[in-house]
Order: structure tokens, then sequence, then C-alpha cells
């Protein structure tokens, strides 16, 4: 066996790297943010160990990567060689048994013990691993067992390591080539397509009980023309993960609508990609047949994700509900947090034990005038239609600091008011008899 190794040293995005040097072998294994490990011995009579050193620096400059190569007969002394830039077993410093005992630091017990055998042997003067190997295995089995075996074996290249099995990650992307000027940039014509192609596309994720949370659309037009900008990518990253294509494409039209008309395109379209940059678990693949909650799920979903594309994420927010009988209190924003993301058994207990509160919250009460079936808000004039008797008091405690905004913010009485053209407000009354809006429903 020939085993190659691509050294990074840490911070190193293995997972992709390991994918372009599929060219070479099939079998790879990565050591996370450090390493990658090809074997390369059953590909000798393809290229030779020369042609693939020169074809992986080619990789790494393309990459903008610095690694150090090397090659070995197993993970184990290639890592080594790699990590202390040797290129034979015996050169290698004694410290490097913790490479050979356990490269991918899966058993913490084995690397203590194997670091306390380096110290007592530091101590006698054993430097190398050279050194090391000169020791007679009977002596390091009656003193250290089978750890001391496990290292001999190893360093002697007798117990080679097995391959932890890694798979490049599954892309999922739909492509769509068109007959040269079939159409120039129509709107519908694009989306007629992206439908077809997100169907496909929800239907693989599905099937592997995964949902969409990142997209990348992309729109390319003929090259050499009048477009000077021929590749258009849309990235879509979703509030909530999509799961139906219905949703998806309501949010890429609004998205494309904008864009064409500040850039409408000037060159027949050649080709239109839809590639899938991330997802996450989808629990709910199966349907409900005694309930409809998934679909009222999912469809709140869509609609949090049309929200977040059309007012940006910044404004999208949720309401956690706190346990404080103040209005102005009883929630906090929770930005960039899905609706599912909350404790729901903590926020229905909190919302049993608080009264009903209004959609929209005033940032500073408004005095108002109320006489005998008219109220006045900001000089204007309503009739009041319905008056709820139900009325909610609450008082501030001693330990509590006034709040400086509004008088007497601790000593109010709120009620439930509907005024003329069906409107509800929300108003309370202070202990000197005035009244203030503090709320509305939308």
């Amino acid at each position: 066996m020939r085993v190659a190794c691509v050294y990074f040293g840490k911070d190193a995005p293995t997972s992709k790297i390991a994918e372009h040097f599929l060219r070479f072998s099939p079998q790879i294994c990565i050591k996370k943010d450090e390493a990658v490990f090809i074997e390369i011995g059953k590909s000798k009579r393809l290229y030779k160990e020369e042609s693939f050193l020169a074809r992986a620096q080619v990789i790494l400059r393309r990459l903008k990567l610095n690694a150090r190569i090397s090659l070995g007969k197993d993970i184990t002394d290639t890592l080594a060689f790699a990590k202390y830039n040797k290129f034979s077993v015996n050169d290698l410093p004694l410290t490097a048994l913790v490479d050979f005992a356990d490269p991918f630091e899966r058993d913490q017990i084995v690397t203590k013990q194997v670091i306390k055998m380096i110290e007592s042997f530091t101590h006698l003067g054993v430097k190398t691993i050279g050194d090391f190997k000169t020791i007679p295995i009977s002596d390091l089995i009656s003193r250290y067992g089978i750890i001391g075996r496990h290292c001999y074996q190893r360093v002697q290249m007798t117990d080679f390591m097995g391959w932890p099995l890694w798979k490049p990650e599954e892309k999922i992307f739909e492509i769509k080539q068109f007959p040269y000027f079939e159409f120039y940039g129509e709107l519908d014509p694009i989306l007629f397509e992206l439908k077809s192609q997100l169907d496909q596309i929800f239907m693989r994720l599905r099937a592997r009980e995964k949902s969409l949370t990142r997209l990348k659309v992309s729109v390319i037009c003929e090259k050499g023309s009048q477009e000077p900008n021929p590749i258009k990518n849309f990235e879509f990253e979703f509030f909530r993960p999509q799961s139906s294509t219905k949703g998806t494409l309501k949010i890429i039209k609004e998205r494309m609508v904008r864009h064409f008309e500040k850039e409408p395109i000037k060159s027949p379209i050649e080709q239109i990609e839809s590639h899938v940059l991330s997802t996450v678990v989808f629990t709910g693949a199966q349907r409900n047949v005694f309930s409809n909650d998934e679909e009222k799920s999912e469809g709140l979903d869509n609609l949090h994700n049309y929200l977040s594309e059309l007012v940006g994420k910044k404004s999208l927010f949720q309401a956690k509900l706190l346990q404080d009988s103040r209005p102005e209190k009883s929630f906090e924003k929770l930005f960039g947090s899905s609706h599912r993301e909350t404790d729901k058994a903590e926020s229905m207990l909190i919302a049993e034990t608080l009264k009903k509160r209004p959609t929209y919250f005033l940032p500073r009460p408004v005095k108002v005038e109320v006489t005998a079936g008219y109220i006045f808000i900001r000089e204007k004039k309503y009739r009041i239609l319905h008056w709820d008797p139900d009325v909610e008091r609450i008082s501030g405690g001693w330990f509590e600091k006034p709040d400086e905004r509004f008088t007497n913010t601790y000593d109010r009485n709120y009620s439930f008011v509907e005024i003329e053209g069906g409107q509800r407000i929300f108003i309370f009354e202070t202990r000197d008899q005035q009244f203030f809006l503090h709320g509305y429903y939308g």
C-alpha cells in the first residue's frame, strides 16, 4: 500500500479539499480540519508518484492553500512524515508515537498512556522512533502491557491502520440547456422551467428526509453578446427550511421581478441551473392522515420565508413571551430565529397566565380623551361601539423602579375598546382618571 498525506495543520476545509483528490483514487479518508489521506498504490498503472505530487501542487495552488505532502506505507507513518517533515520512520521524534498509536485522536485514554510512556523513555535518553524500535518487545509488554505492544507493532509497520469511512457530500442540482434563441429572458418561461427543476429537487430531498435551507439559482445568458453580465446568480437563504415547490417559487419570483426591473436581460438565455447549497433533516416527510398540523406548519414556514424576502431578515422577528404583567415588557424580540426554536411548553404556560395582548404596541402611549360614547385620538373623534367590561389591573411593587416614559406606569386599568370601523384598541386608565392608547389590533 502507498498512501499520500496532504497535511494542513489546522482549520482546513478537509471535506471540500478531499473532493478534488477523488480523481486520483476513490479510497480517501480525512482527519478533520487537519489532513487528507489518499491511497495511490492501486493506481500506479495510471500515474506515477511524481506525477501525483506535481498535480497535487497544482490543485493546492488553485485552491490558494498551503500544505505539506508526504508519501508512506500507511496512514500512521505518512501523517508523521508530513507533520514532522521527515522521510524515514527512524528519524521521527519519539513524540510521533502518538500519531502511530491513535492518528485520528479517537481514544483519549490511549493517548494519555502513550504520552506517559513517551515521557518515561525521554528521561532514559530515547529520543527517536529509531531508538524506540531497538527496545525488545518483551520489555515493552512487561512494563506497558498492550499499549507498549500496540506502539511497537505500529512503528514496525506490522499493524496497519483501518481507513475510516469518508463519503463526498452529495450534490443535488438541476440543469436545463435551451436551444439558441429560444427566448430572451421573459420571466414566465424562466419560472416555468424553475418549477420543473424544483419539483425534481424536492422529490430527491424528500426521499432523503431533508429540507432545503440554501439554494442558488443561476441564469446563464449567451456570451459575447450585449449582456454585460452573462451569469446572473440568485442565492437564497431561507428563514425556515423549505419543503415545497410552491412556497419556494414564490420567493424566487419576488427576487427576480425586482432584479429584472432594474437590470433587464438583453440576450438569449442558454442555461438555467438550480443548486442545493445546504439542507437540514426533515422529520415530517410522512403526512398525517388524521391531522393537518403539518400542512399548517408548512404554510407558516412559507409565510415566514416570503416575509423575510419582502422586508428583510433584520425586520422579521419572533415575539418570545416573558413572565411580566406589563404589556410593553411581556415579550422580547428574537431576530434570526424561527417559530419552532422557542420552548412551546413554556410559552403556552405564560400565555395561560397572562391576559390577551394586542398585535401592535405604541412605543410611547398616547393620551386620549373619553366622553359619553366617543373617544378622541390625536384630536380625531371616534364613536365607541363596545367597551369590554373585563378590566385588567396591573400595579408595580415597591421594589420596582418607575418607568420614566409616562406617569403612573404601575397603576393602570386596561380595557379592550372597539371603535367605529371595527378597529379594536387597547387603552388604560391611570389613578388620576386619565386615558392612554397603548396598542391596537392589526
